[in-house]
């Protein structure tokens, strides 16, 4: 699918929610916020995250790279761990979002998990939209509730070629102590050949941003088709110039993947001052790298002494 922005290079849904008329929403009944509140809270944090993101990716220097690895490595890492929340929050708060336009049921089933009561009290309104999430939903909920609630833990690994400027490649792993070792978690990482694979940032990003648009576009679907929303014709105010930095600096990371991902579908993102387009599976063909695999930063814990390999 393929989704545009308008100029204000936000997910669409977001300039449409004001606007909505109040006898459409319901939030007051269930003690929640506006939904545009909810939403515009939601994707500033993913923004604010994903700006100290890249603004510390921007700083690898593979000329240097050992000493990257050591100084900005575990600072990187950290990072993208809040964005990976960041985006588990924000599909949770769409899920609030969406409920805000049910109308209170007579006999409610009571549940504080917001995908729960939606499927128990108003599954005919979100059926079709949960089935096409539902990828998206097992994704990113399988890393963050692996990190949150199993003691996962979110290490680094990278592929890159040394005094080569641009050429390098940065990416993680969720792993967890398996009989005795750390390895990568096998429900979230395939293997290949027998060893653990990893995902790149530059696919994940991607992937994951991808995601948060198409939900965007999927909800208006929604809203339109099943509660009767009529969104009026709105333009988008001008982007920030920190949105715009965002996107600059998403095109700026090397086009690298991880050797696995070359076969996998491939999430596009284009921005040129005006617009983004975003784009999965994307029709473009990425050459796979010849690059060396760096550092694969697993953790410490002073007791387990035994590491898993990822890719061979």
């Amino acid at each position: 699918m393929k989704i545009y922005t308008d100029k204000d290079l936000s997910p669409n849904i977001q300039k449409y929610m004001p606007k909505v008329k109040e006898e459409k929403l319901f939030y007051k009944d269930y003690g929640l916020k506006h939904p545009s509140a909810l939403y515009n809270l939601s994707f500033t944090k993913i923004r604010e995250a994903l700006s100290l993101f890249l603004d510390l990716h921007k700083q690898c220097d593979t000329s240097d790279f050992e000493r990257y690895e050591k100084e900005k490595g575990p600072l990187l890492v950290k990072a993208y761990r809040d964005l990976l929340y960041c985006f588990m929050e924000h599909l949770d708060d769409c899920f609030h979002v969406v409920k805000s336009f049910v109308p209170p049921p007579i006999k409610e089933t009571s549940n504080p998990n917001q995908y729960s009561w939606l499927k128990q009290n108003a599954n005919s309104i979100v059926e079709d939209f949960f089935n096409k999430i539902d990828e998206y939903k097992k994704h990113i909920g399988g890393i963050v509730n692996e990190l949150k609630h199993n003691n996962g833990i979110l290490s680094g690994i990278s592929f890159y070629e040394p005094n080569q400027p641009g050429h390098f490649c940065l990416g993680y792993f969720v792993c967890n102590v398996v009989n005795g070792a750390f390895q990568p978690v096998d429900k979230i990482h395939t293997k290949i050949g027998g060893a653990s694979t990893a995902f790149s940032f530059r696919r994940d990003l991607n992937y994951n941003l991808y995601h948060i648009y198409y939900i965007s576009e999927e909800m208006m679907i929604l809203l339109r088709e099943k509660v009767g929303i009529d969104f009026e014709s709105v333009c988008g105010a001008e982007a920030s110039e920190n949105m715009k930095q965002i996107f600059r600096d998403l095109m700026d990371i090397p086009r690298y993947h991880f050797p696995d991902e070359y076969t996998k579908p491939v999430p596009s993102i284009s921005f040129d001052e005006e617009r983004v387009k975003l784009e999965y599976p994307s029709p473009l063909a990425i050459k796979p790298n010849n690059l060396s695999k760096g550092v694969q930063n697993y953790p410490t814990d002073g007791h387990t002494g035994e590491y898993k390999f990822i890719y061979k």
